[in-house]
């Protein structure tokens, strides 16, 4: 299954992400996303799927494609706003298409604040990954940036 991009941005290797959560990928494999400056962002859904879970006050939500869940989570210290700053466009439960709005982010706000928008894409499920696009590169919302493969556990 091909995620496309849900922001625009420089994509980072998760190693690289100021969390040990992420950078030890202790909830899977990915890739994250810092976004471009911006008033507000909207993040995109990265394929069709089954909106499986979204966080209070929607810094996280997870989405199964089809080959497993994963997981995107907009911010690293977004938990902590209960969200403010946050507005969920998706309820669980709802069917997304790829490209729809899922979540706006009222970036601005939230860098004034000093929160790191860094947003990683994890496959939650041991999914392998296959990164299609490498860090340091730029990407724009539907752009191909990552491969989930079906667990083989």
């Amino acid at each position: 299954m091909i995620l496309l991009a849900p922001l625009a941005g420089t994509i980072r290797d998760l190693a690289d992400v100021p969390d040990p959560v992420f950078a030890e990928r202790l909830l899977g494999d990915g890739v994250a996303i810092a976004p471009d400056l911006a008033e507000i962002l909207v993040a995109h859904a990265p394929c069709d799927g089954d909106v499986v879970k979204v966080f209070p006050g929607g810094h996280a939500i997870v989405i199964d494609g089809g080959v497993g869940p994963f997981l995107l989570h907009f911010g690293l210290e977004t938990v902590e706003l209960h969200g403010e700053g946050l507005r969920p466009c998706v309820a669980e439960g709802d069917r997304v298409a790829a490209g729809a709005p899922i979540v706006e982010i009222q970036a601005a706000a939230l860098r004034e604040r000093g929160i790191n928008l860094v947003s990683p894409v994890v496959g939650i499920s041991a999914q392998a990954v296959r990164l299609l696009a490498p860090a340091g590169s730029r990407i724009t919302p539907g752009e191909p940036l990552l491969e989930l493969l079906a667990s083989t556990a």
